[in-house]
């Protein structure tokens, strides 16, 4: 029997030891950045450094549509990478009649500091959200938030009022996500549990929903249920033969966000 107990104390501790390190990870798992020098040229867009602390601006790329702007498509985008790699993805959003804006998080690209709590990462959107405020009225504000960046737009669209908030390849929650691929680990251990699924409701804008029917990474089912949970004027768009990564360059995307926008 000194084998057994032995072998279950080796299984425990394992086990906290796993614990212990998705704890103190969760920034290297979540967020995966990759920064860029100061000399770095982009190839379209301005580029603009928002205050967010006393030390900390964080870089975005604001590209101007010719002629006289309907308003403005504030873009959050997925985990990885940095502008420099979503750019595509925000020329996909462009030429539609509105400004295209896209904010790195902080240790992104050419941002500054690091992601330390959810926290942060609200009061930093919020930040962002003020500053385009002041070239742009709120009922020309369309918010857009794609994978990770779904987190975003959700949290400003339930506190502020946009025009419209849109999301592709959402989540449910990221405690969500955790039950998802490793169920195992308490959820009270998560630092970023990013509740789309308790913000959303408190959404007073129209609410238009992206997935791919194919997302290997995030089920379209996320969305499905997201959109029973919406109050208001929700649709979902389905994504036909897309995954995660394609959905956000999807002509369906952009015809329908065409629409939007009119």
């Amino acid at each position: 029997m000194k084998w057994l107990k032995r072998f279950a104390i080796f299984i425990l501790a394992l086990y906290v030891l796993g614990c212990t390190v998705v704890y103190f990870q969760q920034e290297r798992m979540i967020f995966q950045p990759s920064p860029l020098p100061a000399s770095f040229e982009f190839w379209a867009g301005e580029e603009v450094f928002i205050p967010v602390a006393e030390d900390v601006d964080l870089h975005a790329l604001w590209l101007k549509t010719a002629g006289n702007p309907r308003g403005v498509v504030v873009y959050w985008h997925g985990n990885r990478g940095s502008n420099r790699r979503c750019l595509r993805q925000a020329e996909n959003l462009a030429g539609l009649g509105y400004d295209v804006l896209m904010p790195d998080y902080r240790g992104f690209g050419k941002s500054e500091g690091s992601i330390r709590s959810e926290q942060q990462l609200f009061a930093d959107a919020q930040q962002v959200y003020d500053w385009i405020n002041q070239y742009y009225k709120e009922e020309q504000i369309v918010l857009l938030g794609y994978s990770l960046g779904s987190g975003m737009a959700t949290y400003l669209a339930s506190n502020n009022a946009p025009r419209h908030l849109c999301l592709v390849a959402p989540y449910q929650s990221m405690v969500a996500m955790k039950e998802l691929f490793v169920p195992f680990i308490p959820s009270f251990l998560l630092k970023y549990p990013l509740r789309n699924d308790l913000r959303l409701p408190e959404v007073q804008a129209p609410v238009t929903l992206f997935h791919g029917t194919r997302d290997e990474l995030i089920p379209f089912g996320h969305s499905e249920y997201l959109q029973g949970l919406i109050k208001g004027q929700a649709q979902l768009v389905s994504l036909p033969n897309t995954g995660h990564r394609g959905a956000i360059f999807s002509d369906v995307l952009r015809r329908e966000l065409s629409s939007i926008l009119k």
